[in-house]
């Protein structure tokens, strides 16, 4: 029997959508934060399902139309759960995130370019004029400029953190030309701090005043001062950096979480 053109188109975008939850669903089980790295792919089908990716070249979280099958898993049906899995994504300059331009010239200069993809420095050949800033002399000073410096923060584990999701996004000046004082939480430092805002475009981690990012971000993320830090004496051999073991409370609005057993992880040889 032949299905009505109303039946099977119905069928079709039943099918669209469900699939499309399913895959959804089961994509983002594992918090890998290198999907964050991927283009955005819409798919070959012709659906138009909002959905978010990480742009790895803003740094932020943007929307984008899904076809509603294949593609990739940088794509989030909510913007909250991309920011939650690519806010550990490291930082790098704007001109870091810039393509490497050979420009229109024909020399042949020996030049250094970050590669995002990758997030290292790439050896390739500059023509001699325009292109643009993502260019250094030599690899050590791209790798100095762009790399993300290695964390020498204390490292703890099963942190419980309750933040707001756009606490987790980067400082984004946005795209006018305003200058105009606002302030941000900085998640690698865990404190608000001051940057100039253009006026427009941007994110949510946009406050008028410190007190109101204070409030809002800094204070999910405060760790009282009753520690107990005690230190393990280990084999060098078996662990060759320093390692102390902590006991911490950690406040949450009106809760005090504990994590015993989290480890304090240092960068200096034992």
């Amino acid at each position: 029997m032949c299905l009505s053109w109303w039946t099977f188109a119905s069928l079709c975008f039943l099918k669209l959508v469900l699939g499309s939850s399913v895959i959804s669903a089961g994509r983002h089980g594992a918090s890998n934060a290198s999907i964050c790295l991927l283009p955005p792919v819409e798919g070959p089908c012709q659906g138009l399902l909002p959905r978010f990716y990480y742009d790895r070249f803003t740094q932020t979280c943007q929307e984008f139309s899904y076809g509603g099958c294949d593609g990739n898993e940088n794509n989030f049906m909510y913007q909250e759960d991309c920011e939650k899995t690519c806010w550990k994504i490291k930082k790098v300059p704007k001109i870091c995130r810039m393509e490497a331009a050979v420009g229109p010239c024909r020399g042949l200069f020996k030049k250094y370019a970050f590669n995002l993809s990758i997030m290292r420095c790439e050896l390739f050949y500059y023509g001699g004029c325009y292109g643009n800033d993502n260019r250094f002399g030599d690899e050590a000073s791209c790798t100095e400029h762009c790399a993300p410096k290695r964390n020498k923060y204390t490292r703890l584990t099963s942190v419980i953190i309750d933040a707001p999701s756009f606490c987790y996004s980067p400082k984004d000046e946005g795209s006018c030309t305003a200058s105009v004082t606002r302030y941000y939480f900085n998640i690698e430092t865990k404190a608000c701090e001051e940057f100039i805002y253009t006026g427009c475009g941007g994110n949510s981690n946009n406050f008028v005043k410190i007190e109101d990012c204070n409030s809002v971000c800094k204070q999910e993320f405060f760790m009282s001062q009753s520690l107990q830090i005690k230190t393990m004496k280990n084999d060098s051999l078996l662990n060759p950096f320093n390692v102390q073991e902590t006991t911490a409370l950690y406040s949450f609005g009106n809760q005090t979480q504990g994590t015993p057993n989290s480890t304090e992880f240092t960068d200096t040889p034992a």
